[in-house]
């Protein structure tokens, strides 16, 4: 293959890869060849591939599958069942390539098994039973063991699936009550042994009244962080007994920023942060979905949503039971990104919606409920960069550690 490309100017084979647009393709693009890899990790193409990123809108490769932990019953008899050696209390992996195309009618279960995190993640299985995946953000996966006391903290772990790496966060201080939610926010790039890789910030974050308490760890730094006061939500908008504002944590300031939500975010609302850096926020009512998007001009203090998408689910959901039995249906995940929404519909189960083509693929497997903690895992350039320099170039000898490298890329990455 790469001698039949190296007939054609290296100019034509550049615009030949600018017209892939979307970004699975490209990382496939990259590890299928050296001389591909080198135009694409050439800055140039990095450069120009961000910006196109930024302005195409959702791209639904980037979301791989979801993690989830078994929570349906209770710990004593999952304990048990773990010590017969006839179950594993690891996190499971469902890539979103198996899920089961929705046909409006009742379909059948998804026999396909799930993967075990020790797929990817070897050596830590043992250690991580009863533990649940909380959050994840460009290929970071965050497991968390609930304290079961006052006593102790909760243990939080971070992993990247991709690529093998495995953070040891030490325990984050926080007081009582428990935390009330976990954010992992990727940060600037940064070298380690010459390679590229990701540093991020773990926030834990709670309420007590209207206050908001934090405190984080650092990758870069490798230590943990907590600020000397805590914000105070505006008296005026913490009593208001509909939802009329955006509050967000500016972490590093110590401060909290207000964005007035539109007039007609009336329903279920979830938000999420574009690719370019907006924020998207999705709203349901009378299965009437609407997407918005908040603008704001270069150089200008004003700022205002625009409505970008309207849909009526019930073009695309099982629309005759929740007619029929006036069955619930309920947002349970937005992500920017790749524009990937999961509904719940009562007496149905859980659906993949795509915001870029409008199809919905059920999440059918018997072991995957409402009850279950789903967690959305998306890929990003950092990692799959990295992965396609190992397994091309063979920075990796050719070895055990190299199979395995290139065991968790075609697993996450292959469509099957």
């Amino acid at each position: 293959m790469e001698k039949d490309l190296l007939h054609l100017p290296t100019d034509i084979i550049y615009k030949m890869l600018t017209q892939i647009s979307d970004p699975a393709s490209i990382v496939r693009a990259a590890s299928s060849c050296k001389l591909w890899r080198h135009i694409i990790m050439g800055s140039t193409f990095l450069d120009g591939l961000k910006m196109r990123h930024l302005s195409h809108g959702f791209a639904p490769s980037f979301l791989l599958g979801f993690f989830y932990q078994d929570n349906t019953q209770p710990s004593l008899h999952l304990w048990q069942r773990y010590m017969k050696k006839c179950y594993s209390l690891e996190p499971s992996f469902m890539p979103t390539s198996v899920l089961l195309p929705s046909t409006g009618r009742k379909e059948g279960s998804d026999v396909v098994r799930p993967l075990s995190l020790g797929t990817f993640i070897e050596g830590f299985v043992a250690s991580l039973n009863f533990y649940e995946p909380i959050a994840s953000q460009d290929s970071l996966l965050v497991l968390c063991h609930r304290s079961k006391d006052a006593t102790t903290l909760d243990v939080v772990r971070v992993f990247n699936p991709l690529t093998g790496e495995v953070f040891h966060i030490p325990d984050l201080p926080y007081y009582r009550p428990v935390p009330d939610n976990y954010a992992v926010l990727v940060t600037d790039d940064v070298s380690f042994g010459g390679q590229m890789s990701r540093s991020f910030q773990l926030v834990v974050l709670w309420t007590t009244g209207n206050r908001i308490f934090y405190s984080y760890y650092c990758s870069k730094t490798r230590s943990c962080w907590k600020p000397s006061n805590s914000p105070e939500i505006m008296p005026g908008l913490f009593v208001v007994s509909m939802v009329t504002h955006v509050v967000t944590l500016h972490v590093d300031g110590e401060e909290l920023s207000y964005l007035e939500l539109p007039s007609e975010a009336k329903g279920k609302m979830l938000l999420a942060n574009s690719a370019d850096g907006g924020v998207l926020l999705l709203i349901l009512k009378d299965l009437q979905m609407s997407l918005w998007k908040h603008k704001s001009e270069p150089g200008s203090d004003t700022s205002d949503w625009v409505s970008s998408q309207m849909i009526d689910m019930a073009d695309y959901l099982p629309i005759n039971t929740v007619l029929q039995s006036r069955a619930k249906v309920a947002l349970e995940i937005f992500r920017g990104k790749s524009g990937a929404v999961v509904l719940w519909v009562e007496k149905e189960g859980l659906f993949l919606f795509s915001l870029s083509d409008w199809s919905v693929r059920k999440l059918d497997n018997d072991r995957v409920t409402r009850k279950y903690r789903l967690c959305p895992y998306d890929m990003d350039w950092v990692s799959c960069l990295l992965v396609t320099n190992l397994v091309v170039d063979g920075s990796s000898s050719l070895d055990v550690g190299r199979k395995k490298v290139q065991g968790r890329w075609r697993t996450l990455m292959t469509k099957v």
